[in-house]
């Protein structure tokens, strides 16, 4: 069965301009993949022109009460774009809430040992934040409505000594070893709750404080200038137990993905490294998509229950994403060689494109 060496984390990603690829059971004080040497085709390109092909990205996918959701922010060096989109997952209605943010020096931070990242409109307060010292992660929103949504608040915490949390920092080629793609994933239980605040057009719909599950995925990659990717996420209970994987695949993999990927399966908080994946969608992505492995480890279908599509240009950045709540069939296994039959298994798959 397929297996994955991972070892402690070292004191830096980069070392004399060279990378430390590997998977590591513990984090970094930084996730901070500038100062690689030559990082395109050995041309000695200034550092301050190659790290703007660095992008940085949080995802916080959460599954709480009825509903399942996505906070994420992407920063493009010169901008930053927030979003916040959740669904009711009874009747797959959908709440989508997203804004721009102006340039300033960094919004997604590079420290994994205490920080935040924040959009401070006041229509649109976002925020994710963690601190080891104080044992705490914790994500806190509210935004304002419209004539086409209701407003909404949210704070979920989590806690790193919880039993049921786990990370992973993965550093891998990308694609080739002159530059890299380094992500810090944690999964989590939460507590907290999700409101919807009365409108004119809506009634309120409130939350008494409960538990949910919850993947953050920080992530910075040297970005090509035409980028793709596909990532599946999956949260919830399995006979009683805690069950969240993801899967990712995008035209920025290493060649050799199999040594090296943020593909992972907790169970009840084990962690277990999965190998690479293909993610297919052969009658388009609102019809059945597929992932599979080679290892016979994964073998997945995902049916799209609602779909929020976006389209955005900026200056000369173009991006197509779409946001996709649905539920997981078949097959997974984990590290032990358990298996686990899922069957209307809830998850989001975001697919997108960016061209820079």
């Amino acid at each position: 069965m397929y297996s994955r060496k991972v070892s402690e984390a070292p004191e830096s990603i980069i070392t004399e301009g060279k990378v430390r690829f590997g998977t590591f059971s513990s984090a970094p004080q930084k996730l901070d993949i500038k100062g690689l040497k030559a990082p395109f085709g050995g041309i000695p390109i200034p550092a301050f022109l190659t790290n703007f092909r660095i992008k940085s990205r949080i995802a916080y996918m959460f599954s709480i009460g009825d509903y399942i959701g996505m906070i994420e922010f992407f920063d493009d060096k010169m901008f930053g774009l927030a979003e916040v989109i959740f669904w009711y997952r009874s009747t797959g209605k959908k709440f989508v809430y997203h804004t721009f943010m102006p340039p300033r020096f960094r919004f997604v931070p590079i420290r994994l040992d205490k920080a935040a990242c924040i959009n401070h409109k006041k229509s649109r307060y976002i925020r994710i934040s963690w601190n080891r010292k104080r044992d705490r992660i914790s994500v806190t929103f509210s935004v304002k409505g419209d004539t086409v949504r209701p407003a909404a608040t949210g704070t979920f915490v989590s806690h790193f000594s919880d039993p049921l949390h786990a990370e992973l920092v993965v550093v891998s080629p990308a694609p080739t070893t002159r530059r890299c793609s380094a992500s810090w994933l944690s999964a989590m239980s939460i507590q907290g709750s999700l409101n919807i605040l009365p409108g004119k057009k809506t009634t309120a719909v409130p939350m008494s404080e409960t538990s949910g599950l919850a993947f953050m995925v920080m992530n910075r990659t040297y970005y090509r200038y035409h980028s793709k990717s596909k990532m599946m996420c999956g949260l919830g209970d399995y006979e009683g137990r805690k069950l969240l994987f993801r899967f990712v695949m995008t035209n920025m993999d290493a060649e050799e993905a199999n040594d090296c990927n943020e593909n992972i399966v907790v169970f009840d908080g084990k962690t277990t490294p999965l190998p690479e994946v293909t993610i297919t969608h052969p009658f388009g992505s609102a019809k059945t998509w597929v992932v599979q492995d080679t290892e016979s480890m994964v073998d997945l279908t995902f049916t799209p229950v609602s779909i929020n599509k976006r389209v955005l240009s900026i200056l000369v950045m173009r991006t197509d994403s779409s946001t996709i709540f649905g539920t997981f069939d078949g097959v997974l296994l984990t590290g032990t060689g358990e298996k686990l039959f899922l069957k209307n298994f809830p998850g989001i798959v975001k697919k997108n494109r960016l061209r820079i």
